[in-house]
């Protein structure tokens, strides 16, 4: 099946743009715009709207879309089924995962990987939980490797759990505690990660009813340590986004309530993954069950 149209009209759809989808598909403007005409002319209707430089779904538009995403996903998923039984263990497999995974367990876990299937060509995006998020939402990567929160659409596979932290500057009057409280830190000046609301933070503030002095909102771990270790805050991070940084002024002390976060493969639909992605997913499985530090799910 040709489905080279479909694809077009879902690249000019992903960038709102027809020069930027024409570059990444390697095609000239003219022809993508000619193809969403043909497109549109053999619907008999539009598909898209065009007005000053701003593209949308028309109503047909959006009834349509998921049936073209449908035909664009069955035909990569024979396509890839068919490339399995040719050249099963070669292929490029695209994933999605947050930082603070991606720099403690993915230079060893692609070694290990690579060893075991070294024609299979990877591309890791590292980003937030939104921008993880958004990424398998919009069909960018494969899967995902992320903390999910029970709002989201995704299927999930549990890989483990980590403990949630409070961080806090060395010479802080809590420090002397072997363990604090979540209201504890409630008066303090408080470092909020960028996370966004449905995540770890966000979701303690709803169960505990926390008040919180958030007068920073900062969008990486490494600031927010950064931050901490010369005393402008406390806040709450997950043990492996302070890890590497152990060398600096700051202090780690458990929480009495034991929050932590859970650390999932994200994907959207079992049937349109790929064979390679099913063997990189269950080779993270069994990668992660080797650490005695790490609590399975």
């Amino acid at each position: 099946m040709d489905t080279v149209k479909y694809e077009i009209f879902l690249k000019v759809l992903e960038h709102r743009s027809f020069s930027k989808a024409a570059n990444e598909l390697g095609y000239t403007q003219s022809a993508v715009s000619h193809s969403i005409s043909t497109l549109e002319k053999s619907f008999g209707f539009k598909l898209l709207n065009r007005e000053n430089n701003d593209i949308s779904l028309t109503r047909a538009g959006i009834d349509v879309l998921p049936h073209i995403r449908n035909i664009v996903d069955a035909q990569n998923t024979l396509d890839f089924t068919l490339t399995s039984y040719n050249e099963y263990e070669s292929g490029t497999l695209c994933i999605a995962t947050i930082p603070s995974l991606a720099i403690q367990c993915f230079p060893d876990l692609l070694r290990q990987f690579n060893l075991q299937y070294p024609k299979i060509h990877i591309v890791v995006i590292d980003g937030n939980y939104e921008e993880v998020e958004e990424m398998l939402a919009g069909g960018r990567v494969d899967f995902g490797f992320s903390s999910v929160s029970a709002e989201l659409p995704f299927k999930t596979i549990p890989l483990f759990r980590e403990s949630l932290q409070a961080i806090l500057p060395c010479s802080h009057p809590l420090a002397e505690k072997e363990a604090i409280s979540l209201h504890d830190l409630e008066p303090e000046v408080f470092i909020m990660p960028g996370e966004g609301p449905n995540h770890q933070v966000g979701q303690l503030i709803r169960k505990y009813h926390l008040k919180l002095n958030i007068v920073y909102s900062v969008s990486d771990d490494n600031l927010t340590v950064s931050m901490i270790a010369q005393n402008l805050g406390v806040s709450i991070l997950p043990e492996m986004s302070f890890k590497k940084y152990l060398n600096l002024p700051f202090i780690a002390k458990p929480l009495i309530e034991e929050p932590f976060r859970e650390i999932m493969i994200m994907y959207n639909d079992l049937n349109s993954i790929s064979p390679i992605s099913r063997a990189f997913i269950t080779f993270a499985q069994n990668y992660f069950r080797q650490f005695p530090d790490t609590k399975p799910v």
